[in-house]
């Protein structure tokens, strides 16, 4: 498709969407996207950190935008949401707290190269997270 606009009138097609077939490994950061808000995004609050990562049964970079840590006994899935405090830093207990800390780094760019689990998301989800407990 050319355009865009092409997608308004797109109908459904016969072909399913493959499932994400990347099982949960061990992985390796190869950079950190923050993704910001465009002036179209009347959704997005905040900036999402994104985790471009090297799987080992991939070719390319896959990108992961959420973490999976435990609060007590219950597992819990958030995203990578950039919020800061009057200082500029990170809130301490934020998504980003957490991945800074189980990967001993005191900045994002210090996670580069870093090895790190993954899991899925959910039972009913095929998508990785990274693994923070």
């Amino acid at each position: 498709m050319e355009n865009t606009n092409d997608l308004l009138n797109t109908k459904i097609g016969e072909k399913e969407q493959p499932k994400n077939t990347v099982s949960p490994a061990k992985v390796t950061i190869a950079s950190v996207i923050i993704k910001t808000k465009d002036k179209h995004d009347k959704l997005m609050s905040s900036p999402l950190a994104q985790f471009m990562v090297k799987h080992p049964d991939k070719e390319e970079l896959i990108l992961i935008s959420k973490v999976k840590y435990l609060d007590g006994d219950k597992a819990i899935v958030r995203g990578f949401w950039v919020q800061t405090d009057d200082d500029g830093n990170f809130f301490k207990g934020s998504t980003i707290d957490l991945i800074l800390k189980k990967l001993g780094c005191e900045t994002l760019a210090d996670t580069y190269g870093k090895e790190i689990d993954t899991v899925e998301e959910g039972k009913d989800s095929s998508y990785l997270c990274l693994k923070a407990y």
